[in-house]
C-alpha cells in the first residue's frame, strides 16, 4: 500500500487554515482548548473509519490523515505564539508547526533524518506535552520506587534501561508503571516507553513509532488511539497502532506505511 500525499496535503491545508482562523478570532483561550480536544477526538474517529480497509489506502483516508496532521501542526504553532508572543513565539511556533506539517509527505515522513528531528521535537511541541509530561512522571515514580527499595522488590525492580536515539525514545523494562500493564507487553508515553518485565522483546521500533505519531498528531490522538486499541475489538487494527507499526520494517501486519 502506498500513501496518497496529495490528498493528505489538501486535508492538512484545510485543517491548518481553520485553526489559524479560529485563533485569529478567539486567541489562546478556553474555547480554543475545547475545540482542540473535540476536533482531535472527532478527527480520530472519522480518520479511523476512513482507514478501516486493511488492503488499500483511500483518498478520504489520506485526506483525514492530512487533516489530523494539519490541525496538530497549526495548534502547535498558535499555542507557542499565544504563550510567548512576538518574534520568539512566532519563530518557535513556525519551526515546530512546519516540521509536524511535513509528515504529510511520504518521502519526508519515511526519512530517518526527518524522524530524528520530529521525535526529539516532541519536547517543544505543546500538543505533545500532556503525554510527554505524564511519561516523565511515570518514569520518575518508577525510578524513585526502585531506588527506595534498592531493587529488592521484584515488582518494582527496573531490569533494563535503553534508548532509541534516532527518535528520542527512552525505554525502561520493569518498574511499577511498566509492570502495571495488564497485558504484560509495552506501552508508549511519547518520549518514554514502558516494557513489562514479563515481556520478551523491548518492542523498540513499534513504540518509537508511537513517539513519531505523537509529534505528527498530538496528545489527543495518542490518548484516543490507546482507547481504540484497548477498549474496542480493533486492537492491532486501531488507527494509531497501524501507523506506529509501520516504523517496524520487519512487521507483516496491516500497516499504514507512514514511517517506513
Amino acid at each position: 500500500m502506498d500513501l496518497k500525499s496529495g490528498y493528505a496535503l489538501v486535508g492538512a491545508l484545510i485543517a491548518g487554515a481553520a485553526v489559524l482562523g479560529l485563533f485569529a478570532a478567539v486567541g489562546l483561550s478556553w474555547p480554543l482548548v475545547v475545540v482542540a480536544i473535540v476536533a482531535g477526538l472527532v478527527g480520530y474517529i472519522v480518520g479511523a473509519a476512513a482507514a478501516r480497509s486493511t488492503t488499500s489506502i483511500t483518498a478520504f483516508g489520506e485526506f483525514m490523515r492530512g487533516w489530523l496532521i494539519g490541525m496538530n501542526a497549526a495548534f502547535n504553532a498558535v499555542i507557542w505564539f499565544g504563550l510567548v508572543g512576538g518574534g520568539v513565539g512566532a519563530g518557535i511556533g513556525a519551526v515546530v508547526g512546519i516540521f509536524a506539517f511535513l509528515s504529510v509527505f511520504a518521502p519526508i515522513s519515511q526519512s530517518e533524518a526527518y524522524q530524528a528531528i520530529l521525535g526529539w521535537l516532541n519536547w517543544l511541541m505543546p500538543m505533545s506535552w500532556v503525554i510527554v509530561g505524564l511519561g516523565l512522571l511515570f518514569l520518575l515514580v518508577s525510578a524513585l520506587l526502585y531506588l527506595v527499595t534498592i531493587g529488592k522488590v521484584a515488582y518494582l525492580k527496573i531490569d533494563k534501561a535503553d534508548a532509541d536515539w534516532k527518535t528520542g525514545t527512552f525505554f525502561i523494562k520493569g518498574g511499577l508503571i511498566s509492570n502495571l500493564n495488564p497485558i504484560d507487553t509495552a506501552f508508549n508515553m511519547g518520549t518514554f516507553s514502558f516494557v513489562d518485565t514479563k515481556s520478551g522483546p523491548m518492542h523498540t521500533e513499534h513504540e518509537a513509532g508511537h513517539t513519531l505519531n505523537l509529534g505528527a498528531f498530538g496528545s489527543v490522538f495518542h490518548l484516543v488511539g490507546a482507547l481504540d486499541e484497548n477498549a474496542t475489538s480493533r486492537h492491532a487494527n486501531a488507527l494509531s497502532e497501524r501507523l506506529a507499526e509501520s516504523n517496524d520494517t520487519g512487521s507483516s501486519g496491516t500497516n499504514i506505511p507512514m514511517w517506513a
